[in-house]
């Protein structure tokens, strides 16, 4: 199961949108940092360590780094990384 989740994003299309959110949302926490510790950091500090888990999700897959052992892949999965960093990255470029 886990592996046939994670072949489903083992495309080269989705591993280059890996890599540009990570770099989006990495550009967005240097040159938004103060709006993203008021929103992420501020009331529920878990917050940012969640979109900095989930940005090491996508660079670890948009770099093209193979994982082979099944519990790597499912702490690593990079829809969790699609479903924590996507939100994250849409509130910080409206706010």
């Amino acid at each position: 199961m886990i592996n046939s989740l994670y072949e489903l994003t083992r495309k080269g299309w989705l591993t280059a949108l890996s890599f540009i959110l990570a770099s989006g949302m990495f550009a967005l926490i240097i040159f938004k940092s103060a709006l993203f510790a008021h929103y992420f950091g501020g009331t529920i500090p878990y917050l940012a360590v969640l979109v900095f888990y989930g940005m090491a999700i996508l660079w670890i897959h948009g770099v093209g780094f193979e994982i082979k052992k099944a519990v790597w892949k499912a702490i690593f999965m990079p829809l969790v990384g699609y479903l924590i960093l996507i939100p994250s990255f849409i509130f910080l470029l409206l706010a």
